[in-house]
């Protein structure tokens, strides 16, 4: 903001005695803050500490395999029941289980913990999260432009304050309305530029969605094929072991009944030699 130090001072030039040139988007305007809030005050910018530092420590979970086929087996669907079996011995299995405690599991990510290297901006966000007023408000007195209380009878210190602060207000002013010109000569091409870069931003980050779906579309469908045809290949081997075991059945019946003829016929044998015996 600009002041009036130990007296008048020269006010600068004036908005209008800003030279004109063609508009352009590469070129840097110092435009403040507050004419882009649309109050046109003036902000004297503070020091701000270095980006944070936070990063995401997460380390990678061993899982077991599995030899489920979702996309082919259809026993939960088919046999009436077994799901309700089912959710109840995975419930008693839960029952029997040591609760896992999350903080301390080495199963999941460690916890993030936002801000962790800015205390200052951890501070502010616990702030707005509690619902707690700012400290820091705007001190709109220097805005005012007050006269002395005596009046007339005023020493001469308290007109020169006044004075100085009256320099100091039109200086502001003056910087207003130059920030308001440059936001009117170079404030459309900034905003369409702006508007350019965050369409490209968006069109890259929905290629990258796109991207990722079709990757794991195809992924699925990967699956999905391999499942099935693994799928049919254990339906026919399982298929060929029933056959071979109901032919192993059978051999073993028919292996039984004929030992059992095989047994008759020795007997048959025997009684008829017995009787051939009787006859000699």
């Amino acid at each position: 903001m600009a002041r009036a130090r130990g007296g008048r001072q020269s006010n600068g030039p004036a908005a209008s005695d800003v030279p004109d040139s063609t508009p352009s988007t590469s070129t840097e305007v110092p435009v403040d803050a507050g004419s882009a809030k649309g109050n046109g005050d003036v902000f004297e910018s503070s020091p701000i500490a270095g980006p944070s530092k936070d990063t995401f420590s997460y380390h990678a979970v061993k899982l077991a395999s599995t030899d489920a086929l979702p996309y082919f087996d259809r026993d939960l669907e088919l046999q009436p029941g077994l799901r309700s079996r089912v959710d109840a011995l995975i419930a008693e299995e839960q029952a029997s289980m040591t609760p896992i405690d999350l903080s301390t599991s080495a199963r999941l990510p460690p916890a993030y913990e936002p801000f962790s290297s800015r205390p200052d901006l951890r501070a502010e966000l616990e702030r707005v999260a509690s619902g707690q007023p700012s400290p820091h408000t705007l001190d709109t007195h220097r805005y005012t432009l007050p006269s002395p209380a005596a009046g007339e009878d005023a020493p001469l210190s308290e007109w020169q304050a006044a004075v100085d602060s009256a320099h100091a207000q039109l200086g502001h002013m003056n910087v207003r309305l130059k920030n308001v010109e440059l936001l009117k000569r170079y404030g459309s091409n900034a905003w369409r530029l702006s508007n350019f870069q965050q369409e490209q931003d968006i069109r890259l980050l929905s290629e990258q969605l796109e991207a990722v779906k079709s990757e794991t579309n195809e992924i699925n469908r990967l699956r999905q094929k391999d499942q099935t045809e693994a799928g049919s290949k254990l339906a026919t081997l399982e298929k060929r072991w029933t056959e071979l075991i109901s032919r192993g059945l059978q051999l073993e019946v028919a292996n039984i009944t004929t030992q059992q003829e095989v047994d008759k016929l020795q007997n048959k044998k025997r009684k008829l030699e017995a009787q051939l015996s009787q006859l000699d």
